[in-house]
């Protein structure tokens, strides 16, 4: 019997709330680092920028194998077979393991393209730095993941945001001793211990201190959940079928992002750090309608898992998840100045931000929608579609237009972000009709 639409939107608000409010946490990590480093030296925030995108972008697959995590664990608890999630955790545990070397070379490779892609060699030394200090969270955020997606499924959200909370006075705390020194302690009143300031390298260390307290955290609370009987499991096989899509769907939207980011990086940097702290608010934002997208997810593999229609709990997390972006955008036209000083009083990086938030302020609805979008399909287990949908949207329309607006009209990083805007409605159309046609019969589980 399918729930009514008050009962199937109280089921979803009461599972994305804590989950929003925990990614709310997850991105604080990364603000907070903004934070630091932009006090410290525009030259380690614009490195620090490029080098967190690249490692990002490389652990798209990485990430990608963990979201499989989502359609195996809700399918198999809405069919009440608790061993077979238990047993789909470990082996996507195995999984990321397994392709956390191969994502490390790969990313580090990037770095070493860098000065041949015309990036400014005073930003490739502390890119390069953050990205090798942080190695270690290739592994550590996706594993984080994956046993977050198992406990959502079993409707246990605490553990992670109390992961969250925990995490982000760790790496505030890491952050002022490694990032900035000695300095923080003087500006806490306390005595120096001879610290020197490690600017980027410093804060990869701490971003790795934060991931490993994350996974702790979860991982505790997972192994209370831990059935011996885990008959019928997905394989390894099974696990990168349905992870590698997503993977790649991922990386074909973290990587245009990335590549934006890099381009940044050509036009100075004062241009790069103003996109990263844009980047890093409209992320933030975000990662609300990421909890909606999770959300949606296991609602809509609840739905298969027990054989009913997918089709409400997917549409009612469409709706929810455009409101909430379109709440946000009116913050970023109201409040614009306020936000981006709390990251610089640099007067050439504010006022490029500026510029960049009113771009922000309409994308990101439509960034909302898409990811939405994509976690009903994920629930679904449609994951060959979004892939395909991306790589469209961003590389054949998106990327081209931003280069074009860019460089060719000299319109800067705007023009950067309007092609990034192009290719999110275009995205964002494909896959919010793509699940509706999904729905509109029985979907077999995964």
């Amino acid at each position: 019997m399918n729930p009514s639409t008050k009962t199937e939107l109280g089921s979803l608000l009461r599972l994305a709330w804590p989950i929003a409010v925990a990614q709310f946490g997850l991105m604080a990590l990364g603000l907070v680092d903004v934070a630091f480093l932009g006090r410290v030296s525009v030259t380690d925030l614009g490195g620090a920028s490029i080098g967190r995108s690249v490692s990002f972008a490389a652990a798209s697959v990485g990430i990608g194998i963990a979201s499989a995590l989502e359609p195996l664990a809700s399918q198999a608890v809405g069919a009440g077979e608790h061993g077979r999630a238990w047993g789909a955790l470990t082996r996507t545990l195995h999984a990321l393991a397994l392709v956390w070397v191969p994502t490390v070379l790969f990313a580090y490779g990037i770095t070493l393209l860098l000065p041949r892609l015309g990036v400014d060699r005073a930003l490739v030394y502390p890119a390069r730095m953050y990205l090798l200090a942080q190695a270690p969270s290739m592994f550590l955020f996706p594993a984080f993941l994956a046993i977050k997606s198992f406990l959502q499924a079993h409707n246990e959200t605490r553990p992670a945001l109390v992961a969250a909370v925990v995490a982000n006075v760790v790496n505030v705390v890491a952050c002022a001793l490694l990032v900035q020194g000695d300095a923080a302690l003087v500006w806490a009143h306390l005595p120096r211990l001879g610290l020197r300031p490690m600017g980027a390298l410093g804060a990869g260390i701490a971003n790795v201190i934060a991931n490993f307290v994350l996974v702790v955290v979860v991982y505790y609370a997972a192994l209370q959940r831990r059935e011996k009987n885990t008959e019928g499991a997905p394989t390894l096989a099974r696990v990168f079928s349905l992870g590698v899509p997503m993977g790649l769907q991922l990386a074909a939207e973290i990587g245009v992002f990335a590549a934006v980011g890099v381009l940044a990086g050509l036009l100075g940097e004062h241009a790069v750090s103003a996109h990263q702290i844009v980047i890093g608010l409209s992320s933030f934002t975000f990662m609300g309608a990421q909890g909606i997208s999770s959300a949606t997810s296991v609602r809509v593999g609840y739905a298969v898992g027990e054989g009913r229609s997918a089709r409400r709990p997917g549409l009612l997390g469409l709706a929810v998840g455009a409101i909430y972006m379109c709440a946000m955008s009116l913050v970023f036209f109201l409040v614009p100045a306020f936000l981006v000083g709390l990251f610089t009083k640099d007067a050439s990086v504010v006022a490029t931000a500026l510029g960049l938030m009113r771009v922000a302020m309409l994308f990101q609805v439509f960034d909302g929608v898409q990811s939405v979008a994509a976690g009903a399909l994920r629930g679904a287990g449609d994951v060959k579609f979004p892939f395909w949908a991306n790589v469209g949207a961003h590389w054949v329309v998106g990327c081209p237009l931003a280069l074009l607006l860019c460089f060719r009209f000299g319109m800067g990083a705007a023009g950067l972000w309007w092609g990034l805007f192009a290719g999110l409605v275009v995205v964002s159309g494909l896959l919010a009709r793509r699940f509706i046609v999904v729905s509109r019969g029985h979907i077999q589980r995964v």
